[in-house]
């Protein structure tokens, strides 16, 4: 577990996820959506809010041989800069177009979406990953804080679950990634909860 509470939004999130990834065995989330997808080598592909690149990395560690492009308004090494509602690319450019943990944060999801088909070669997908209702679940509930009612999402093509165990301190680190603190009752914990992933293919 890493000590103390890293400042930014972006260093809080590579933390749960560096802490998920050691948990999983394998990157989180884009090695696990990575392994369920299959993406042929061949295929050229844009990762859209790639963030700090680490989808693309990933690829290449993995020998994917096509194109591979991240674009984020912000973005890490080996990322272009763009918004999704702006692609800088022709029509046709790409084989598959990938929001992962993004959409629903997006300003005009709509229009991200209209610029993902625009550049879809024809035959092509888009896929879309966002963290399910039962991510983390049982730990907010131990906290006393249980996730908020929502909508209930569209059924997803694919759905991945990581069980593991969090342990008191886990808990401490984990309301710290999301800027929080809380109580944490050491007796409630070790307990056994799951990491979850929703994925949907977006028909062109």
């Amino acid at each position: 577990m890493a000590g103390g509470h890293p400042a930014s939004a972006s260093a809080r999130l590579r933390a749960r996820d560096a802490w998920l990834s050691r948990r999983c065995g394998q990157p989180w989330p884009e090695g696990v959506l990575l392994d369920a997808l299959r993406l042929s080598p061949t295929l050229d592909v844009l990762d859209v809010g790639a963030g700090d690149g680490r989808l693309v990395r990933e690829l290449a560690r993995r020998g994917h041989g096509g194109r591979v492009v991240g674009v984020d308004p912000t973005p890490g090494p080996g990322v272009q800069p763009a918004h999704a509602e702006a692609l800088p690319f022709p029509d046709a450019s790409f084989d598959v177009v990938l929001f992962v943990r993004v959409l629903a944060h997006l300003p005009d999801p709509a229009r991200a979406l209209a610029e993902a088909r625009r550049v879809l070669r024809p035959g092509g997908q888009v896929w879309a990953a966002a963290h399910g209702p039962a991510h983390l679940r049982a730990t907010w509930a131990a906290l006393g804080q249980p996730l908020a009612p929502g909508d209930t999402p569209p059924k997803p093509a694919v759905t991945l679950t990581c069980p593991l165990t969090v342990t008191a301190d886990d808990a401490r680190f984990l309301l710290g990634t999301y800027g929080e603190e809380a109580e944490v009752s050491p007796h409630l914990f070790p307990i056994q909860d799951a990491a979850q992933l929703l994925v949907w293919t977006l028909a062109p």
